[in-house]
């Protein structure tokens, strides 16, 4: 019974030792410059140059990006794809006498490029070697408690208010509805905290977006990061970019508003964009604690994840011309033009900026 009990407790310790480990090759990255082969530190550049040697690059090399690349072995073309290349390295290595350039190249330039090594498991491997970094997810744990008691003490504040930012129907309705016996006025310190927490709420979904889309933007390689207290800082930069584009957003309306003598709208269609906004947070927000449940991986799915809802947020656009059509009774080029210069362009430069 003894040896059966030692042997129990030996086979998940083999199995530890048998689990592959994962090298980030980023690191090893070099460009040419000037006559010469530098390290890479986020130069504009167009192609990057890795050297594998068969003492300490064997096992699974994986190159992964959204866009398509060509990767070039001691200078020959040998592949050309997108998203994700599985090179055997130890076979290439072989092929290659034990020591080959890698060259991958990339049109306009590189900026989302990953490159790692999958090494098969040592039984010699060290048991007491430090875990992996859980960083990214304490962060998300304190965030998320911040915000909950941030909302919890907005809702006790004015319930009602609460309750208004939150309605789908009357986002969505198409009749007349009556704004100010609850929104009030946009410089209200009630509503101020509102906009102030969408911002954070917005800021934390970009960044937990950008970390598990594998850099699928470019936008999210401004964003990396190694500490919870280094993501804490870039959350509350983001959230302080987020507010001051709210801001400019509502300033926008209103220049436009004036030149196109929709002077009594202002407030009716900034509340219908914060609406916009605090919904679709909150439906991205709960589609991601679904993703955390499941333990979903695919960096592609939360790539999807922003683009569906930058796509919903820009087709609401058709909803709000609708509600101002019926509500101003302007001709229909009139309104068009207006949305045209104070919603559709707008948006569809932060969409740029967001998913390119």
């Amino acid at each position: 019974m003894r040896l059966l009990f030692v042997f129990i407790l030996l086979i998940p310790a083999v199995h530890l030792h048998a689990q592959p480990r994962e090298v980030n090759l980023r690191g090893q990255w070099r460009v040419y410059q000037h006559g010469q082969y530098v390290a890479f530190e986020n130069q504009q550049t167009q192609s990057v140059h890795l050297e594998l040697n068969a003492g300490t690059h064997g096992g699974v090399l994986y190159i992964v990006d959204r866009n398509e690349f060509s990767v070039f072995a001691d200078g020959q073309l040998r592949w050309r794809t997108a998203d994700t290349l599985k090179i055997n390295a130890d076979s290439l290595l072989k092929v290659n006498g034990g020591a080959v350039q890698l060259s991958i190249y990339q049109q306009p330039r590189v900026f989302s490029l990953q490159t790692w090594l999958v090494l098969p498991g040592q039984v010699q491997a060290d048991v007491n070697a430090p875990r992996p970094s859980a960083y990214f997810s304490n962060f998300v744990i304190l965030a998320v408690l911040l915000l909950l008691l941030f909302f919890a003490a907005l809702f006790r504040t004015n319930p009602q208010l609460t309750f208004d930012y939150l309605d789908v129907i009357k986002l969505f309705s198409l009749q007349e509805r009556d704004e100010a016996t609850v929104t009030g006025r946009i410089g209200a310190s009630l509503n101020i905290l509102f906009f102030v927490f969408v911002s954070f709420l917005f800021a934390l979904l970009l960044l937990s977006l950008f970390h598990y889309s594998g850099s699928r933007f470019s936008l999210s390689t401004y964003f990396q990061t190694n500490s919870t207290l280094v993501v804490f800082g870039y959350w509350l930069l983001l959230s302080i970019g987020v507010f001051a584009m709210l801001v400019l957003k509502l300033f926008l309306i209103f220049i436009f508003s004036q030149l196109f003598g929709l002077r009594d709208t202002v407030r009716f269609q900034f509340f219908h964009f914060v609406r916009l906004l605090f919904i679709t947070n909150m439906a991205v927000g709960l589609i991601l604690v679904i993703f955390y449940v499941f333990q979903v991986s695919n960096a592609a799915a939360f790539a999807y994840l922003l683009l569906v809802a930058s796509i919903v947020v820009l087709l609401s656009v058709g909803i709000l011309f609708i509600k101002l059509l019926g509500r101003t009774g302007l001709p229909v080029f009139h309104l068009f033009s207006y949305l045209c210069t104070s919603e559709i362009i707008p948006l569809i430069i932060l969409g740029k900026v967001l998913l390119f």
